[in-house]
This record gives C-alpha cells, sequence and structure tokens, in this order.
C-alpha cells in the first residue's frame, strides 16, 4: 500500500513538536510522595491543573501514581486545589 506523500512529513512534524514541550527526562527514578509539595508543584500549571502525559513524558502508571499523590496532597491540603488568582 502507498502512502501519499503529506501523510508522513504531518506525522514526523507532530510528533517532533510533543517531543519538544516534554518536561521530564526518562533517566529519573520516578517515585512520587503526597508529602513532597515541591516535586508535585513541578507537575501543576499556573492554574492547578495537572499537566497531560503528553507533556510530562510519564508512562501511564507514572502518570496514574503522579495524579493518586497530587489529589492526595490536595485532600490533606498540602497543596491548593486552584491557584490564587482564580479564587
Amino acid at each position: 500500500m502507498r502512502q501519499k506523500p503529506g501523510k508522513a512529513q504531518g506525522n514526523k512534524s507532530l510528533s517532533n513538536a510533543l517531543a519538544s514541550k516534554k518536561k521530564v527526562s526518562k533517566n529519573q527514578v520516578v517515585f512520587f510522595d503526597y508529602r513532597d509539595e515541591r516535586k508535585l508543584k513541578r507537575f501543576i500549571n499556573d492554574q492547578g491543573k495537572i499537566i497531560p502525559r503528553r507533556i510530562t513524558g510519564l508512562s501511564a502508571k507514572e502518570q496514574s501514581l503522579l495524579t493518586h499523590s497530587i489529589k492526595w496532597a490536595r485532600f490533606l491540603a498540602i497543596i491548593p486545589y486552584v491557584a490564587d488568582e482564580y479564587k
């Protein structure tokens, strides 16, 4: 089956654009502790939302652990649910 000439080029440019946005390197040991406020704040944007997996570069399991840790830290009032500017 023959590919269209523009099809492969479009996918390649999309993957390059997403790769440039990744914030976490893959060589780190991934352990998210809900008490480590500084580490968790790296994965929250200025509005207080959790940064998605396609940007953080984490695996599905790692992103799940991160999300659980952030939600637990919010529940215990270690980190806020919403940033101060948006209250």
